[in-house]
């Protein structure tokens, strides 16, 4: 008999050109009404994966390195960041942090009875790592991110663009 191991964290990454369709798409996304939960998303928008962005009824926030909870205002500057990057052919990763809920529980960031995250935790995590991943490209002053937690599936996840 086998035991079947199953992975703590899983990430999967890809990225977009400048020029895709899918970049100018994630920066119409940032500040849909559909996002808010007046209408349904337009299939086309960065491929499925940003429509889960900041939909609240998927997630409590959109969060950056400096802020736990982007404001109408926030969303704006991000939207404008990412027109700048898109003018300048920058690449964009569309990266999903993917937790099994009992290994983040057996480390004390999840109860299943309660339902309840240590969200603090999770965006530390997704700082540090992002941190990490720009000073190894040499990023550090350039590169701009926006991600958020999502409850949606089965599995509790983390989008970052």
């Amino acid at each position: 008999m086998s035991e079947t191991v199953t992975p703590g964290v899983v990430l999967k990454t890809k990225f977009v050109t400048a020029n895709k369709k899918g970049f100018q798409d994630y920066v119409q996304y940032v500040d849909r009404e559909e996002a808010k939960g007046k209408g349904e998303a337009h299939r086309s928008m960065f491929s499925l994966y940003n429509h889960y962005m900041d939909d609240p009824d998927k997630t409590s926030a959109l969060f950056t390195q400096q802020s736990d909870r982007l404001s109408v205002e926030g969303k704006q500057g991000i939207k404008s960041l990412f027109e700048q990057a898109q003018k300048k052919n920058s690449i964009m990763w569309q990266d999903v942090i993917t937790f099994d809920n009992d290994w983040l529980q057996n480390r004390g960031v999840y109860d299943s009875k309660t339902h309840t995250l240590d969200e603090d935790a999770l965006k530390q995590v997704t700082r540090k790592s992002m941190q990490s991943m720009m000073k190894k490209e040499g990023l550090q002053e350039s590169a701009v991110w926006s991600a958020a937690i999502h409850y949606n599936t089965d599995n509790i996840h983390i989008h970052v663009a």
